[in-house]
């Protein structure tokens, strides 16, 4: 039995499309000097506008609103179940994740940033802390409900790390504060 395909009507066009912008954005993370923060900011939102447009062609209505992270939850449920392709899977994370980035950016006053370390998209707080929305797409997608995206969001949104949360702000040692303080 063939896995029922998210993104119906234009699925393949679809997927091209979210492949050239992740071409694109590959070719310029192996260049030197790597894409800037506006580039990377600027594939980020084409990819989550792709993202917005395709999932409608699917059944599924998503928005600017911090509401829709809980459809987002069940879409990548919905999409995990499907089970998909490799590459169809990637082109989700990338396009769904950028989707997410693009909702901290316009409702948290984050920005997009490029990590070089990482080689990868991010988004970076006013105060340099930095989260990587694909990675937990990713992870929600593969590992399920204990990587929820409302979660992800409202820790952009407050700086307060949900309940169970590994995650942390790894602050400066004792010796640069102190020294920088001088």
């Amino acid at each position: 039995m063939e896995p029922r395909r998210l993104c119906r009507g234009g699925s393949d066009l679809a997927l091209i499309r979210i492949n050239i912008e992740e071409a694109t954005m590959r070719a310029k993370a192996q260049q030197d000097p790597p894409p800037s923060d506006a580039e990377t900011a600027a594939h980020m939102s084409d990819l989550a506008e792709l993202f917005m447009e395709h999932s409608r062609a699917d059944g599924h209505s998503f928005d600017w609103d911090p509401a829709f992270l809980r459809h987002l939850d069940n879409y990548c449920a919905e999409f995990a179940a499907a089970e998909p392709p490799p590459e169809v899977t990637h082109s989700m994370i990338l396009s769904a994740g950028a989707y997410l980035g693009e909702m901290i950016v316009r409702n948290c006053g984050w920005r997009w940033v490029y990590c070089a370390d990482e080689k990868a998209a991010a988004v970076e707080s006013p105060g340099g802390v930095r989260g990587y929305p694909h990675n937990k797409v990713a992870k929600r997608i593969r590992e399920g409900t204990v990587h929820d995206l409302e979660a992800f969001f409202q820790y952009a949104a407050t700086g307060e790390a949900p309940r169970g949360s590994a995650a942390r702000v790894i602050k400066p040692s004792w010796w640069r504060r102190l020294r920088s303080r001088a």
